[in-house]
This record gives structure tokens, C-alpha cells and sequence, in this order.
């Protein structure tokens, strides 16, 4: 930490931003936001924005990890894991008292009159050893004013969120978490069995309640666990193929202009209004991993395709049980974009008359270098011509059916 200006606390409170912001995607995750009535306060460490939900992150990490024992450790926990639970308690109770806002790395100053609807709460505190927190239960509730609380390390929390890679399977996880027994619900620092647990039952902790029963099941079934780690490593990967789209529709192409046809430029945000990136965002963002994985290797397959290609174009549908949309992932590489533009314009609407779908999610590659993405009006009805093409482009497909119910 030499050479910095900064405590260790304040460094690791930007780690976990950093983190947080790979997979469940920086326009969503909000470090340290503030209200100004009469004097500006910090009112949580971290707030994630999902669905117009939130949740809150109180952490508390260690100036100098090293220095205490494991007595010294438990005891440093047990008190500041306490502390973590005091803004958590403050904005649950007054999520609308004063204005917040908050200063964000890529979306400047926003906004907020309101929290969002809390519905979750995570109080965090650094330490590499397990803690017990039994002795100051009165002190910890799991729940407060109906909203849940969970007490992790930071890195277990910071595991989770890696390993889960979307707001929806971290809440579910946390759901699920639940059901486990009061002491177990107040162990810090010793995660992995749980999770572990947890992957091996396809997202379910069974009938296991207790840590040292989820400790001997992963241990007797070591080989099943690894196996579970590699298929979750699997949908790791291609989930990181969305991820990766979601983040870059943050930074604009500064020649995304050039070559469109004067018609279509209405379809793009301004530069200096840009707003629907966001919502695109979120609708990726909305995914849970094996959905997003699935898409993301359906995106993959399609650019792998034209890898070595001078000139072509390829394209896959997809769709998910339960949603209203249907998704299409197109790779191109040599095409102009007005003729491009024609094709994928032609084949959304060809994917909605064939799929039945309220709107169409297009993910283009544009040459290996860029993706350019769009959603079709919810209010769109196809015409004949979108059924023809539809009948011509899309029913000829070989059909597959994936179980993505588990993971």
C-alpha cells in the first residue's frame, strides 16, 4: 500500500467495486453512494441495481490483516461485523430520507430520490479464517423489516459473485441459503462446502442443514464436486462472451456512423444523450448463468463460424422458456453496413414471425472488432414478407431443447 493516499479500507471497497462490476456488468453496481441533507454522507458501501431492486453491501476489511491471531481475528469480526450491520439497518428503514446520489466511474453523477425496493442485505467483513458469530446473535438478525441479511467474508461474497456470475442465481443462491440452520447462517470464512453443496445438488442444498454435514457430503463425493466445478466453469466461460458484449456497449465505436444510410441513423442514441445502452444492458443483465451461457455459446458458435473468413455472414436463434423474446446472434465479416443492415433487419423480422416472440434481440459481431446490437418495438407486428422469411431462413434450423432448470 506505500505510495498511496488511500486506506487500505477505502483500496479494498474499490477492489470489490472492480469485481463486482465484471460480471453483474458496472452499470449496475454503485460504490459509496451519498445524501447531502445537511452534510454529505455515505449511506452503504456498495448498492447493486437489478430489475429496480436493490441490494445492500456493508463491508468492513482490515488495515492490517496480519497483525492479529486467530483469537484477535474472531474478536476484530464479531465487532465489525456488527458495525457493516448498522448502515444496512439505517437504509432499510429510511430508504427515501434525503435525496442519494452517487459518482459513477462510466455513467457520472446519478440519482437517486429512492433506493430501490431492498431485497437483500449483505453485511461483509475481511478474514481468512472461519468466525463464529453465535456469541453476538441477539446483535445479528437474519432479517430486518422483512428484508434478509447475510453475513460472509469478503472473499467468499466476492467467490459467490464469480462463481455466479448474475444478480438473479446470487439471489437465488442466497434464497436457498436460507433454509440452512441459524448456526450455519452464522459462520463467516467458510463458504466453499456450501457452495460446493450446492453445485453438486443442481442449485439446491437438499437436505443438508449444517456445515459439518455439507463438509463430510463434498468431501465423500469429491469426484462429483469436481465435475459440478467444471461444468460451472463451462457456463463461466460462454456466459463471459455476454458479459463481455454488455460491457463494451458502454464505450460507442466513435465511426459507428459512417456508412449507415441517412434512414438509419434515427435508430442510435445521440452521443450526447446515450441512454438505451443501459437498458440493453439490463436486459443481458437479467439472465441467470446457465441462460446466459446457453446464449453465450449459441453467439460463440456463430463466431466461430467466420473465423478465417474473408467475407460471409452466419447467423443462430435462440430462445429461452418463459421469456417473450426470441435472440439472434449474427457474425459478419466484409459486409458493408447498409447491406448488413438490410439482411439483420430482414432476419429479426423473420425471427419473430417464425418464433411467435414478442421482440427480437439481435447481437451482431461486426468483423471481429465490433458488436453492434438492437431490439426489435414490442409493438411490432410481422408482416407477410417477415413471415416468408421467416418460413425460408428460420424453419428449415435444426431444432435443440436444453434443461437449463439446474445447474
Amino acid at each position: 500500500m506505500s505510495g498511496l493516499d488511500i486506506s487500505r479500507t477505502q483500496w479494498a471497497e474499490r477492489q470489490v467495486e472492480e469485481l463486482l462490476s465484471v460480471p453483474l456488468v458496472s452499470e449496475f453496481v454503485f460504490r459509496g453512494p451519498k445524501h447531502n441533507d445537511p452534510t454529505e454522507k455515505e449511506v452503504i458501501d456498495h448498492l447493486i441495481i437489478y430489475n429496480n431492486q436493490s441490494i445492500l453491501i456493508s463491508q468492513k476489511a482490515q488495515e492490517d490483516p496480519d497483525k492479529r491471531d486467530e483469537r484477535r481475528n474472531a474478536l476484530w469480526v464479531l465487532k465489525n461485523i456488527q458495525d457493516a450491520l448498522k448502515p444496512i439497518c439505517g437504509a432499510i428503514r429510511q430508504p427515501g430520507e434525503r435525496p442519494k446520489w452517487c459518482e459513477h466511474p462510466r455513467r457520472g453523477k446519478v440519482d437517486f430520490p429512492s433506493l430501490p425496493p431492498i431485497v437483500h442485505a449483505i453485511a461483509i467483513a475481511e478474514t481468512w479464517k472461519p468466525v463464529d458469530l453465535r456469541s453476538s446473535e441477539a446483535d445479528l438478525p437474519l432479517d430486518y423489516m422483512d428484508v434478509p441479511i447475510t453475513y460472509l467474508s469478503i472473499n467468499d461474497f466476492l467467490n459467490l459473485v464469480m462463481q455466479l456470475r448474475s444478480v438473479p442465481e446470487l439471489l437465488e443462491y442466497l434464497k436457498a441459503r436460507r433454509a440452512l440452520s441459524p448456526a450455519t447462517l452464522r459462520v463467516v470464512g467458510d463458504e466453499k462446502p456450501l457452495f460446493e453443496l450446492y453445485l453438486l445438488n443442481g442449485g439446491k442444498f437438499g437436505s443438508c442443514t449444517e456445515l459439518p454435514d455439507a463438509k463430510r457430503a463434498t468431501a465423500a463425493h469429491s469426484d462429483l464436486v469436481e465435475q459440478a466445478l467444471a461444468r460451472n466453469a463451462d457456463y463461466q466461460f460462454f456466459s463471459g462472451m455476454l458479459e463481455h458484449v454488455a460491457d463494451c456497449l458502454a464505450v460507442r465505436d466513435p465511426n459507428y456512423a459512417a456508412g449507415l444510410p441517412a434512414d438509419a441513423l434515427h435508430l442510435f442514441d445521440s452521443d450526447d444523450n446515450r441512454k438505451n445502452y443501459i437498458m440493453l444492458q439490463e436486459l443481458l443483465t437479467g439472465l441467470r448463468l446457465r441462460e446466459r451461457a446457453e446464449l453465450g455459446r449459441a453467439f460463440h458458435e456463430v463466431c466461430e463460424r467466420t473465423r478465417g473468413q474473408a467475407q460471409c455472414l452466419t447467423f443462430k436463434a435462440a430462445h429461452i422458456d418463459g421469456i417473450d423474446r426470441v435472440f439472434l446472434f449474427v457474425s459478419s465479416k466484409g459486409w458493408e453496413k447498409p447491406r448488413r443492415l438490410a439482411v439483420v433487419t430482414e432476419l429479426a423480422g423473420g425471427a419473430l414471425a417464425a418464433y411467435k416472440k414478442r421482440d427480437c434481440f439481435v447481437i451482431i459481431d461486426r468483423d471481429g472488432q465490433h458488436y453492434d446490437l438492437a431490439l426489435t418495438r414490442p409493438d411490432y407486428v410481422p408482416t407477410p414478407n417477415d413471415e416468408a422469411v421467416g418460413e425460408k431462413h428460420f424453419q428449415p434450423l435444426k431444432m435443440a431443447t436444453i434443461d437449463i432448470s439446474q445447474l
